[in-house]
This record gives C-alpha cells, sequence and structure tokens, in this order.
C-alpha cells in the first residue's frame, strides 16, 4: 500500500511538473507558437507570417513576463491574449502591442522581436463567463489569468492590416524547452 502511495505521489508531482514547469525564480513557464492555419474560421488565414510567444508568470503570481517574436510580419498593428479554446473566437483578456491609434494606415513590418515586458492586475481586461461563455472562466488578476491558461483557454492572436480579425494565432501552452530568443 505504501508502495502504491509513493507511486501516486510521485505521479502527480510529474503531472503537476509537466504541465507547468518551475524555473529557478521565474515561475511558472508558458509558449506559443502561431500561424494563420490556426486562425478562426477555418481554413484559417493564408500567410508567411508567423509568431511565438513566451509566457513566465511569477512563482506568487503577481505578475507575469511575456517576449513576443513575429517572424515574416507586414503592416502587424495589435497583439492580444484572448479567452476561448482552440477553434473559437473570444474576447480579448491583455493588450500586448498596440501601433498608436492613428487614423489610416499604421502597422510595422517585423522580423524579431516586437514587444516585451510585464503583464500586471491592471493589465487585465475582466472577462465574466456569463457575458462571454465562449471562455467559460472569470479572468480579473494576474492569478486567474494563470489558472485560464493552464485550463487550454488562452490564445495568442497577432493582427494586421491586411487581416484585422487576425493574421496568426496559437492557444498558449507549457514551455517545452526552446532556446529563448
Amino acid at each position: 500500500m505504501r508502495r502504491l502511495a509513493n507511486l501516486l505521489f510521485f505521479a502527480t508531482i510529474f503531472t503537476f511538473a509537466s504541465v507547468a514547469q518551475a524555473s529557478g525564480n521565474s515561475g511558472f513557464r508558458f509558449t506559443t507558437f502561431a500561424s494563420g492555419e490556426q486562425e478562426v474560421p477555418p481554413p484559417g488565414v493564408l500567410t508567411d507570417t508567423t509568431a511565438r510567444l513566451r509566457l513566465n508568470f511569477a512563482r506568487d503570481l503577481s505578475e507575469a513576463e511575456f517576449r513576443l517574436s513575429v517572424f515574416d510580419g507586414e503592416g502587424i498593428t495589435q497583439a492580444h491574449l484572448h479567452c476561448a479554446r482552440a477553434g473559437e473566437n473570444g474576447p480579448v483578456v491583455v493588450f500586448l502591442f498596440n501601433v498608436a491609434p492613428v487614423p489610416g494606415p499604421g502597422g510595422v513590418d517585423v522580423n524579431g522581436r516586437i514587444a516585451h515586458g510585464v503583464i500586471t492586475n491592471d493589465d487585465i481586461l475582466a472577462t465574466d463567463p456569463d457575458a462571454s461563455p465562449v471562455c467559460g472562466v472569470t479572468i480579473n488578476n494576474i492569478a486567474s489569468l494563470f489558472a485560464a491558461v493552464r485550463k487550454g483557454v488562452i490564445y495568442l492572436n497577432i493582427h494586421s492590416e491586411a487581416n484585422p480579425p487576425g493574421e496568426v494565432r496559437g492557444q498558449v501552452f507549457a514551455f517545452r524547452g526552446a532556446s529563448d530568443d
């Protein structure tokens, strides 16, 4: 019986570690690789643009640091975290990048890091599952954003002048050891 309990204990720890890997003082690390094929509705957007997001939550869930890179991006206007499962569109919960609101064309061409920074509770655009059932969870602070990422309902969306609803998209998942940019 004790052997079974130990086995279950280590299996639980291994499962948790694979869902959100802790690394030194950086806390819990997540990533996504975004492409036009993941845009909704299918079949997505035909584009050469791709993106990568690294999202590191502090251990105490007081903030989250992000690094966002866009490759072969033309006329990029905005980047957000949204709340919905793969295959569904949902509300914006965090702005990551926004070209200054000016009349007319205003996107930027980019091939590399476009934005980085720290997300705090003040940066969260609150969601309510009654008002946005596609999201299905309340997001109103960093801890609830972390819970939503772990649940698989947060995705990155990069917007462009050519595709205002979205150029590339990718669900955010547990970090799997890719090198930092």
